[in-house]
């Protein structure tokens, strides 16, 4: 769920920057969507890479304090993941444009 809210923390201000366009105008919205279970499945699978010891010099996951602050880094680290579809999409939405 962390993962999950910061996905969308992230989706909404991303959506801002995106300018869209009157032949596509739900194109934006589905770029942010596509952030939602991104940054939660990138929060679990960081936890888990953290928990089963694959990442050097992080420690183990003792507290529920850990656990959340790691998810929550991980779901905003989705952003490096759509980043590529976010700039393809507004390819797509300037070429619509012209």
């Amino acid at each position: 769920m962390v993962g999950l809210t910061a996905a969308a923390v992230v989706a909404t201000a991303r959506i801002i920057g995106i300018r869209g366009s009157s032949e596509a105008p739900d194109l934006p919205v589905f770029l942010a969507l596509l952030k939602l279970p991104t940054g939660a499945i990138t929060a679990v699978l960081g936890l888990l890479l953290i928990r089963g010891q694959f990442i050097p010099g992080l420690s183990a996951l003792d507290t529920p304090a850990q656990i959340l602050s790691w998810g929550l880094v991980f779901g905003f680290a989705q952003q490096g993941f759509t980043r590529l579809v976010d700039q393809q999409g507004q390819i797509v939405l300037n070429s619509v444009r012209q």
